[in-house]
C-alpha cells in the first residue's frame, strides 16, 4: 500500500529536514549519511544487478566505471576550498553577463528601470511611475529593491546596470533555495552533492532561465518569492511527515527550529510573490497547500496549523503594508492594479488594453516543453517512467501539484507570455532530477557529447562573428544574414574587459569537461550547463556592444537632446501621442525631457511634440507643426519617432485660446 510503502521516506528524509545541515559535525555527517542510504534505497537506487563473470583484464563493466568515476568525483570534491571557488566562479559566470554592460532594453526593462528612476527622483514608493505616469500593472518589490542597489552602487557602476543587479541578487537567492530544497529531498551530507549539484545545473540552463533572470523586470523577483515558498512548504511537510514516522528520536529544539524556519520561508515566499507580480502565485500556493492537508494526515494537525499561523504572521507585512499606503493614496488605482491587471488579466476583459493575449490553447504545453527543456520534459519523463506511482512521495506531489496547478491556470488565463513559467521550473527541478538518475546511460553519454557539440559549435561561432565585426564594415558582408536584425554598418569596439572575460569562460569550460566523464548519471546534465552558460557569456561579452547598439534607444535619443538644447527655451513643455511605455522612460533618462500625453495636438500648450508610429503609417499631426527631428534605433525598420516643433503662427495663438 502506499502508506507503507512511504514510511521509510519519510523516516529518513523528515529527520534530515529537522536538522541543520548535517555537515556541521561528524554525528550529523554520519546520521545524513544514514538518511540518504534509507532513501535511496527506497526510492533512487537502481536495482542490484546479477554477479557477472569476472571481466578480463583491461575491459570494465559499466558498474565497474561509474563506482571508479564516483571515487575520483568525491576526491575531487573533498578540496572544499577548491569545489567552493570554482562553483563561485561558475555562479559568477552565469549571473553576470548580460546583467552588467548594456542600456535598458525593449520592452520589460525600459518601463522597469522607469519605475526605479521615478522613485529614486522623487522618493515615492507606494504608487509605481513611469516617465511621469502611474504604471500600475505590478507590485513594487523588485523596483524596491532595484532602488536601493541603485542608490547605493550608482556612484560606481551606471545607474541601470547597479539597478540590474536587484535581478542577479534575485537569480542568486531562487538558486539557493533550489540547491536547498534539492538536499533536503535526498538527505544530501554535503552541498557538493552530484543531486544537489545537477537539479541546480538544470535549473540554471533551463532555456527561459538562462534568458529571463538577466532582465531587469519584476518576474525574477516572483521566481525567487515561488522558489522561497516551495522551499519553506516543502520542508514543513518533511518535519510533519518525520513525526508521523516515529521511528526516530526526536531533539525537540531542532524540530521546533525547522518548523519556524519552514513557516517563515514560507510566508516570506508567499508575501514576496504577492509583491512582485500579484495574486497568480499566492493562489497558487493556496491551492498546493489545500492539496498538501488532503494528501498527508499528518499535517492536518494542530503542529501544521500553527505552522500555517506563523507563516500567515510572517507574510502579513507584505500583503497589507503596501496594499493599505496604496489604497489609502489612490482607491482608482489601487482598482487598476487588483481589478484590471488581476482579475482582468486573467478572465480578458481587460486584454484588449493591457495586452498580452493567449495566443493558442497550447500555448503554454508548447513553451514549457520548449523553453522549459530541460527541466520540464525531464520532469514530465520522471513522472511517465514510474515516478507518479509514488504520488504521496512530497518529492513528487509537491512539485507536480504546485507547477501542474500554475501551468492550468496560465492556460485558462486570458493574458500569457513564455517567462510566466518561470516561477514553476525551481520546484519542477527536484521532480527532473528523478528523471535523469532514471535514464540510461547511453543517454547521458549522448547528451554530454552532443552538449560539447553544440555548444562548441556556438562559442566557436561567436568568437568568429566577434572577429568579422571588429573588422571595418565593408567585410561584414558575410554576416548579411543577421542583418535582419543587427546593424551591420557598424564596427565591433575592442573592449579588453570583455575579451578577458570571454577568455576565462572558454578555458573554464575546456578545464571542465574531461571532469564531466566522473559525474556518471549527471554527465549530460552538467555538460549542457556549462555549455549554455559558455554560449550565453560569450554572447553576453563578445558580441555585447553590437547588440547595445541596436537594442538601446542611447543613441536615438541623445541625438534628439543634442539637437533640441539649441532650440528649448526655459518652461518648453514636449506633448506626445502613441509614445509607449517603453519609449518614454529613455527619453526622460537620456534627455531630461517628460513627455505630456495628449489625445488632441492641436490643443497641446505645449511647443514641441514627440510621435511614435510605425513607418508605413506615419501620418502628420494635426495642427501647426513642422517636422524637427526623426529618428529610430539603429536596424529597426519598423518603429519611427518624430519630433515636431510648434510654427511661430500657432505659437502666437496658442495664449489667446
Amino acid at each position: 500500500m502506499p502508506e507503507k510503502s512511504s514510511a521509510p521516506w519519510r523516516t529518513g528524509n523528515a529527520a534530515a529536514a529537522a536538522t541543520e545541515p548535517a555537515d556541521s559535525t561528524p554525528a550529523g555527517s554520519a546520521r545524513f549519511a544514514g538518511d540518504a542510504a534509507l532513501t535511496l534505497s527506497e526510492h533512487a537506487a537502481e536495482p542490484e544487478a546479477p554477479a557477472q563473470p569476472a571481466a578480463p583484464p583491461g575491459s570494465a563493466s559499466p558498474a565497474d566505471r561509474a563506482a571508479r568515476g564516483a571515487r575520483r568525483w568525491r576526491a575531487l570534491t573533498s578540496v572544499r576550498p577548491l569545489m567552493w571557488l570554482v562553483a563561485l566562479a561558475i555562479l559568477c559566470a552565469w549571473l553576470l553577463p548580460g546583467t552588467l554592460g548594456h542600456e535598458p532594453w525593449k520592452q520589460d526593462e525600459t518601463y522597469t528601470f522607469g519605475i526605479i528612476q521615478h522613485m529614486l527622483d522623487t522618493g515615492d514608493l507606494v504608487v509605481p511611475t513611469n516617465a511621469g505616469q502611474p504604471f500600475v500593472e505590478k507590485p513594487p518589490i523588485y523596483d524596491w529593491v532595484a532602488a536601493g542597489l541603485a542608490w547605493m552602487f550608482g556612484r560606481y557602476l551606471p545607474l541601470h546596470d547597479a539597478a540590474r543587479l536587484a535581478s542577479a541578487l534575485f537569480a542568486g537567492l531562487t538558486a539557493y533555495y533550489t540547491a536547498r530544497v534539492a538536499r533536503r529531498a535526498v538527505a544530501a551530507a554535503s552541498w557538493f552533492d552530484l543531486r544537489v549539484i545537477g537539479t541546480l545545473a538544470l535549473f540554471a540552463s533551463t532555456l527561459v532561465v538562462i534568458k529571463h533572470v538577466h532582465d531587469m523586470m519584476t518576474d525574477v523577483a516572483l521566481m525567487a518569492g515561488a522558489a522561497l515558498g516551495f522551499c519553506g512548504l516543502f520542508e514543513l511537510v518533511l518535519v510533519h511527515l518525520r513525526d508521523e514516522a516515529r521511528l526516530l528520536p526526536v531533539d525537540a529544539r531542532r524540530r521546533r527550529h525547522a518548523v519556524l524556519s519552514g513557516a517563515a520561508m514560507y510566508g516570506a515566499g508567499v508575501g514576496v510573490s504577492l509583491l512582485a507580480k500579484g495574486l497568480f502565485v499566492p493562489l497558487v500556493f493556496g491551492a498546493t497547500t489545500c492539496a498538501v492537508l488532503a494528501l498527508y494526515p499528518a499535517c492536518r494537525t494542530r503542529s501544521f496549523a500553527g505552522a500555517l499561523g506563523v507563516a500567515a504572521l510572517v507574510c502579513a507585512p507584505f500583503a497589507l503594508i503596501w496594499p493599505i499606503c496604496f489604497y489609502l493614496h489612490s482607491e482608482a488605482l489601487f482598482k487598476v492594479w487588483l481589478w484590471d491587471n488581476n482579475v482582468g488579466r486573467f478572465f480578458g476583459f481587460s486584454v484588449a488594453e493591457l495586452g498580452s493575449e493567449n495566443e493558442s490553447r497550447l500555448f503554454v504545453l508548447r513553451t514549457a516543453l520548449s523553453v522549459g527543456f530541460p527541466v520540464v520534459p525531464l520532469a514530465v519523463a520522471a513522472l511517465a517512467g514510474g515516478a507518479w506511482r509514488r504520488w504521496r512521495d512530497p518529492r513528487v506531489a509537491l512539485p507536480a501539484i504546485f507547477a501542474g496547478t500554475g501551468f492550468a491556470v496560465l492556460q485558462s488565463s486570458a493574458t500569457v507570455r513564455e517567462l510566466y513559467i518561470l516561477p514553476f521550473i525551481a520546484p519542477l527541478a527536484v521532480l527532473a532530477m528523478q528523471g535523469v538518475e532514471k535514464l540510461p546511460r547511453r543517454v547521458h553519454v549522448s547528451w554530454d557529447m552532443a552538449s560539447r557539440v553544440l555548444f562548441g559549435s556556438v562559442a566557436a561561432l561567436a568568437w568568429i562573428i566577434w572577429s568579422i565585426m571588429s573588422n571595418p564594415a565593408n567585410t561584414h558582408a558575410s554576416l548579411h544574414r543577421l542583418g535582419r536584425w543587427l546593424p551591420l554598418d557598424w564596427v565591433l569596439p575592442v573592449k579588453p574587459g570583455l575579451i578577458v572575460a570571454a577568455l576565462l569562460m572558454t578555458f573554464g569550460w575546456l578545464w571542465l569537461l574531461p571532469v564531466f566523464k566522473y559525474a556518471g548519471k549527471w554527465r549530460g546534465a552538467l555538460s549542457w550547463c556549462a555549455g549554455a552558460i559558455l554560449a550565453w557569456g560569450l554572447v553576453s561579452t563578445l558580441l555585447l556592444p553590437w547588440l547595445d547598439y541596436a537594442k538601446s534607444y542611447r543613441s536615438v535619443f541623445e541625438s534628439l537632446s543634442t539637437k533640441i538644447n539649441i532650440e528649448w527655451n526655459d518652461g518648453d513643455c514636449m506633448a506626445s501621442t502613441g509614445l509607449g511605455e517603453s519609449e518614454a522612460p529613455m527619453l526622460y533618462y537620456y534627455s531630461g525631457i517628460e513627455h505630456r500625453p495628449t489625445a488632441d495636438t492641436s490643443a497641446t500648450e505645449c511647443t514641441w511634440l514627440i510621435q511614435q508610429s510605425r513607418r508605413d503609417n506615419a501620418r502628420e499631426p494635426a495642427g501647426e507643426w513642422r517636422l524637427f527631428w526623426s529618428g529610430a534605433r539603429p536596424g529597426d525598420t519598423d518603429e519611427l519617432l518624430r519630433v515636431f516643433q510648434r510654427t511661430p503662427s500657432a505659437a502666437q495663438a496658442a495664449p489667446g485660446k
